[in-house]
Parts: C-alpha cells; sequence; structure tokens
C-alpha cells in the first residue's frame, strides 16, 4: 500500500499496518491476550496478533479492520470495545497516515474467574 505525499511516495507492507494494530489491542485495559501480566511486549505483541485475529481490507479511501477479541471477564464490554476502536484509529491514522474506514469488533469469550461482587 501507498501514500502519496507532497513530497514523494511512502510504501509499507500490510505487515507493519498489522503491526500497528496489534499495538493498539495491546495498549487497550480489558482486552485478553492469553498471556500472562508480566509477559514481555514482544510477547503480547505476537499474543495479539495472532492469526486470523486481526483482519485488514486497504480500500481506496482508507482501512477496513475487523478484530476478534476476548475480553477478561469483570470488564464492561461496551466500554472497552469503544476504548479499542479509538486506539485502533488514531494508532493507525498517526503512525501509517491512513484514514480508517471501519473498526469491526467481535468479542468472542470472556476470560478469566467470576468474582463474585456484593
Amino acid at each position: 500500500m501507498s501514500i502519496e505525499t507532497g513530497v514523494g511516495r511512502i510504501t509499507m507492507t500490510e505487515k507493519v499496518l498489522h503491526k500497528i494494530v496489534a499495538g493498539a489491542v495491546v495498549d487497550t485495559e480489558g482486552v485478553a491476550l492469553g498471556t500472562g501480566d508480566s509477559a514481555d511486549l514482544s510477547e503480547r505483541l505476537r499474543a495479539a496478533g495472532k492469526s486470523g485475529r486481526i483482519l485488514l481490507k486497504v480500500l481506496e479511501d482508507g482501512v477496513d479492520v475487523e478484530l476478534r477479541i476476548d475480553v477478561r471477564f469483570g470488564e464492561r464490554i461496551q466500554e472497552v470495545c469503544r476504548e479499542l476502536r479509538s486506539n485502533v484509529e488514531t494508532s493507525v491514522e498517526k503512525l501509517a497516515g491512513m484514514p480508517v474506514v471501519a473498526v469491526s469488533i467481535i468479542v468472542e469469550g470472556l476470560v478469566g474467574a467470576r468474582t463474585d461482587r456484593f
């Protein structure tokens, strides 16, 4: 994919865009990545970018992102998704310079032990 600037053209691979989105997923509180809290950043990025969990479609007018995530039990799903959508849009637009057409989020499961609240 290429971005035309006033000075020239910038070309980036889909792998780079994939890593930008994975970084936004890692930065979102409440998204379960399948790694321990003590995992280093590279391990968390690898978990976030697991095969099939981030789908990108590069369109003429921007990028369409589909995410399949697990949310930690006890987190408010709507708030986690709202923050994730914002993080993805901001990261892609700032780092890649590409507009985000849509961010679709599919919550596949809840992870973690249930804790009863009194």
